[in-house]
């Protein structure tokens, strides 16, 4: 394992890591927590001392770690093979995750997010399981969604098992809809139709001068990626080509730089700092807004809120939050950890949405029957054309410039969508020639 290679190469964590951490609800400490299992020759039963250990590291908060449990405690009775000790990581699970490898004491399996996978793959830390699954008579791998395969590989070979994909949908309230007399948001919906309606959304409800409610809201989410790709165009291309400053980026840039800075239709930076994204959506002064799949915006008590597509571009395409099951190079019996691997992950294909198997999605109301049939329906119709990170072994400093060069200044007004994007290109290429 080049230990030391991933050290130099990880770096800062970047913001939509931090940003994942928030919405899986960490419970806040610092402390690794080994629940269940046993490092040193699993249960105490008859004949169970046979069975090979494999530690799993996951993140989550309190309640998703008792459910997580009692489906490894599922998966370890029908296991003659292995005993899957989980291992949570309460906070900060990059950085412990990051400690562990240096130290040469990776667990078997792990989840590793989408910005993270290319880093590991190429530093040698993860074992390659191209030959497992195509030996593998019982997994079919082309029922995955296309893009979660992509995105869990590295220089054409497989490295994870996607057990979670998150695309981004339009979540939208219906009763600030109806008392504007505006149809609700649907399929047809393109970036024009979609900014005039937040403009006309937008008002002074109570006539005082200022304005109380707004047709949408963003502050670097989704991923200024979304706008880019929808019009044709790329941050960084998955073969390493750097595409920010391409004419089709660029005018992606400008339908954002339209929104954040022009149309006067979502709330002043101050205020969303203050206030909160999410949190202005649920306390109904926002109309429309863009959140992830698993998001709890269409359960607010007390507001009507239905869900559909994101708006098109010259393509339709949304941003897919995803992560995968891996494992590390170093395990000591790699043919058990596969294979506890692949149980772990089709386990969590009935519990978490969206499932990355398509043969699972009739299933998202069976695992989260809270979501309204309009969300379900959003998540499996997005899943067709949502999309992860290129991946590149430089993701997280490639996510770093693309925040303060790119992101950050749109935010602020500071730049031209041109000059902004010309500047972050620059600095990509700079990065990406040091290879």
């Amino acid at each position: 394992m080049k230990a030391g290679k991933l050290v130099s190469s990880l770096g800062m964590v970047s913001l939509l890591a931090v940003m994942v951490a928030c919405n899986d609800e960490s419970s806040g400490n610092n402390a690794e927590n080994n629940n269940g299992g046993n490092n040193n020759g699993g249960n105490n039963d008859e004949g169970s001392a046979e069975k090979a250990n494999i530690d799993f590291a996951a993140w989550g908060g309190p309640e998703e770690i008792n459910e997580l449990q009692e489906l490894v405690d599922g998966v370890n009775e029908k296991s003659d093979e292995y005993e899957i000790n989980l291992i949570t990581i309460a906070d900060d699970y990059p950085t412990a995750l990051q400690t562990r490898v240096a130290g040469n004491n990776a667990p078997d399996i792990f989840y590793l997010s989408q910005e993270w996978v290319s880093t590991y793959a190429n530093s040698d830390v993860l074992l390659d399981l191209t030959e497992y699954v195509e030996n593998d008579e019982d997994l079919e791998l082309e029922h995955y969604y296309e893009d979660t395969i992509r995105v869990s590989s590295y220089d054409d070979k497989l490295y994870g098992l996607p057990w979670i994909s998150n695309p981004v949908i339009l979540y939208y309230n219906v009763d600030i809809f109806d008392e504007a007399g505006i149809d609700y948001p649907d399929e047809s919906w393109d970036w024009d139709q979609f900014r005039d309606v937040a403009k006309e959304l937008t008002k002074d409800l109570n006539d005082d001068g200022r304005t109380d409610q707004w047709g949408f809201t963003t502050h670097g989410w989704p991923p200024t990626h979304q706008w880019i790709w929808s019009m044709g165009g790329d941050v960084v291309s998955q073969d390493g080509e750097v595409l920010v400053d391409s004419p089709e980026s660029i005018e992606g840039l400008e339908i954002l730089n339209s929104i954040l800075n022009e149309d006067e239709s979502i709330p002043a930076s101050n205020t969303i700092e203050q206030q909160g994204l999410a949190e202005m959506f649920k306390a109904g002064r926002i109309g429309m807004f863009m959140g992830g799949a698993a998001d709890d915006l269409d359960r607010v008590e007390g507001m009507n809120v239905e869900a559909t597509v994101v708006p098109k571009g010259e393509e339709r395409v949304t941003f897919n939050w995803l992560a995968s099951m891996v494992a590390s190079a170093d395990t000591e019996d790699p043919d058990v950890t596969y294979q506890a691997l692949k149980d772990m992950t089709e386990a969590i294909h009935t519990w978490k949405i969206v499932p990355p198997d398509s043969r699972l999605a009739d299933t998202v109301l069976d695992i989260e029957p809270r979501k309204t049939e309009s969300a379900a329906q959003a998540m499996t119709e997005s899943m067709e054309f949502a999309r992860g990170f290129s991946g590149h072994p430089q993701q997280q400093q490639i996510d770093t410039i693309v925040w303060d060069h790119l992101t950050s200044p749109l935010i602020e007004g500071t730049g031209s969508p041109q000059e902004l994007a010309e500047d972050t290109a620059e600095q990509l290429r700079n990065l990406l020639e040091q290879e």
